[in-house]
């Protein structure tokens, strides 16, 4: 018997980049999804998930299903299947799953699971020897063309690298990135993400529109993403991609160019291990979010200067000193609100 494990993400910075060629930092967490696996000698695979029963999938039966939409037999037939088109020959194995990711944290449990199974199968059959960026290209894979929700590929890579990940999506196709030297354990703070009782998918619409209008104002500029543009030209023509693209679509691409360039200083900041710049870096980024509800408010005013914080998607994530990591995690609770400690 064999284990396994893919860890969480979160997204430190680098805010809507992705989709036009920018940079992200982001860290696989300590919670994650575990595997106990082994080869069995059958052209079967069976998959046993602690709570939610079990199923199995013939090898050779790797077309996508209607019927399997958002389901986790869908990851597992769409990663099955990316192998098997690479060329890559596996046998069946039993695998038994544990999550430790609460569903909704918004950890990216589908990303970390995607790359669970792709470690499952390279470490089985492949000695360990299939490249992080094609497990994370194979889940990336399986979600969007058999789970049936598109999405972008730094969740899984950021949990098929580990640790801080500093990534480059100038080149779609071949990202670049670097791991980030850095152990957050011995910085004295650690990471928080409290959940604002808000469902991911409660944030699609925005997500789908800051996407376009970014893509708009490159458009307008004579580029099909905004990584092909440089920023001094973006701000020469701003007063006239203003009238044509709209108020809110600049303000969109003004966020891109800004948080492309903070995701990058951010993770430099704690490659020289200055903390401080690092949080100033982070609250910068916070401020010119378009996301701010109340419990952001009150855990931000609760840090004051001592730490930082940042929503996304119905979720705050917050580096908190650790002397007051307790007292946090008491007033969320009184509040009503979960938190749980990441890093």
């Amino acid at each position: 018997m064999f284990e396994f494990f893919a860890g969480g993400r979160i997204e430190i910075g680098g805010n809507h980049t992705e989709n036009q060629g920018g940079c992200v930092f982001g860290a696989a967490t300590e919670q994650g999804i575990r595997a106990f696996a082994k080869p069995n000698g059958t052209d079967t695979v069976h998959i046993e998930s602690e709570g939610f029963g079990s199923f199995d999938i013939e090898i050779g039966d790797t077309e996508p299903r209607a019927e399997e939409a958002e389901t986790s037999a869908a990851l597992v037939r769409g990663i099955m299947n990316c192998f098997i088109e690479s060329g890559n020959i596996f046998g069946g194995f039993d695998a038994k799953i544990i999550s430790e990711i609460p569903s909704g944290s918004g950890l990216s449990s589908s990303a970390a699971f995607e790359i669970l199974i792709g470690k499952i199968i390279s470490g089985l059959f492949f000695e360990n020897s299939v490249p992080a960026l094609r497990l994370a290209q194979f889940g990336q894979i399986a979600e969007s063309d058999y789970f049936g929700r598109p999405c972008g590929i730094s969740a899984q890579l950021i949990s098929a690298v580990g640790g801080s990940v500093l990534l480059d999506f100038s080149d779609p196709e071949m990202p670049q990135f670097r791991k980030v030297d850095f152990d957050f354990a011995k910085s004295g703070y650690t990471a928080a993400i409290i959940d604002c009782k808000a469902s991911h998918t409660d944030f699609a619409d925005d997500y789908i529109g800051i996407a376009k209008d970014m893509g708009f104002v490159a458009w307008n500029m004579g580029h099909t993403v905004l990584s092909e543009a440089d920023e001094a030209e973006f701000i020469a023509q701003f007063p006239i991609l203003r009238q044509k693209c709209g108020e809110r679509a600049v303000l969109r691409a003004l966020h891109y160019f800004e948080e492309t360039r903070r995701a990058q200083e951010e993770a430099e900041a704690l490659e020289n291990g200055d903390f401080a710049e690092f949080l100033r870096i982070y609250r910068e980024s916070a401020e010119s979010s378009e996301e701010k509800s109340e419990v952001f408010s009150f855990v931000q005013n609760l840090l004051s200067e001592k730490g930082a914080a940042r929503e996304f998607f119905g979720k705050v994530l917050a580096f908190v000193p650790e002397e007051i990591a307790a007292e946090l995690a008491e007033e969320m609770e009184k509040q009503g609100f979960g938190i749980m400690f990441v890093l």
